[in-house]
């Protein structure tokens, strides 16, 4: 980071960095382009019959001819363009501030930003959707940096839990040890089995569930902003029309299926998690997933 920024201001600072022949240069022209146009050049406003191709002899020889005529000894008000001519004349006969000269005839030449006293290339401003998008994709990929530091931290402290239940066991792995977790008291008591060096949390039921870190799905690329959000604008927008309407059941099935009703939704739930696992919190506020005793 810190080279890119040395990077940058040395940039800035040879952007300034002009040498007195390129300013003269830039100076000249940018009085030729405010009097005749921004499609002037020193060959065209000394009508060099070659242009380009113009030896500096002959770019020479050509001043001479039009001295005959712009000379101020003979008009006084040719005067200012005489000089200008004879600037133009001077850096092109001379074949290294030639070459300057084509350079920047062909690359651009930098503008005069009065603020500022001096000559300075023009940024290129970027278009307002490739902001839009550039910040799109940076907060999308902070987004899917914090749900791959929040996984680990949830894996971390699902292991933690389960080492310190480990801590309290005394059977050395070799047995089975239960616990009771209630971090507070008007909190329900949530019972720990520990069997042979597996951690399991015991249902209510009597159900047993293996509390493992592995079994936290692993946050991938589509579950950040880039693909989520498109997704939601769908599915509150034009995602609608394309769902279809359940069928109204009769009066009859929905009385025999209201008592089923909540057991469907308790599947659709722990469905979502994949190979059986179970979503839990426990009294001390940690959740985690746990798989059913096979």
């Amino acid at each position: 980071m810190l080279n890119v920024a040395a990077l940058v201001i040395l940039l800035s600072a040879l952007a300034y960095c002009f040498t007195p022949e390129e300013t003269e240069i830039f100076e000249l022209q940018r009085e030729l382009a405010k009097k005749y146009g921004d499609e002037i050049d020193f060959y065209r406003f000394l009508k060099l019959p070659k242009l380009k191709h113009s030896s500096s002899k002959e770019i020479v020889r050509n001043l001479r001819n039009l001295a005959k005529k712009y000379h101020p000894d003979k008009n006084r008000k040719y005067k200012k363009l005489y000089e200008r001519l004879n600037k133009a004349t001077e850096i092109l006969s001379n074949d290294s501030r030639r070459k300057t000269y084509d350079y920047y005839l062909k690359n651009g030449f930098p503008d005069y930003n009065f603020s500022r006293g001096g000559f300075i290339f023009r940024r290129v401003q970027p278009k307002t959707w490739f902001l839009v998008l550039f910040l799109y994709v940076v907060a999308s990929a902070i987004h899917y940096a914090l749900l791959k530091i929040q996984h680990t931290s949830n894996k971390r402290r699902i292991q933690g839990f389960i080492r310190q239940c480990k801590e309290q066991d005394d059977t050395n792995g070799v047995g089975e040890k239960r616990l009771v977790f209630k971090q507070h008291e008007a909190d329900d008591a949530k019972e720990i089995l520990i069997r042979l060096g597996d951690v399991y949390v015991v249902q209510p039921d009597g159900e047993m569930c293996l509390i493992s870190a592995d079994d936290a799905a692993d946050p991938t690329i589509l579950d950040c902003l880039f693909f989520r959000l498109p997704m939601f604008l769908w599915n509150r927008s034009l995602g609608r029309l394309f769902i279809r309407a359940p069928s109204q059941p009769s009066t009859q099935k929905e009385a025999n299926s209201s008592d089923k009703r909540p057991q469907r939704a308790a599947r659709n739930v722990e469905a979502k998690l994949k190979d059986g696992q179970k979503k839990m919190t426990l009294p001390n506020g940690k959740v985690i997933y746990s798989r059913k005793k096979e």
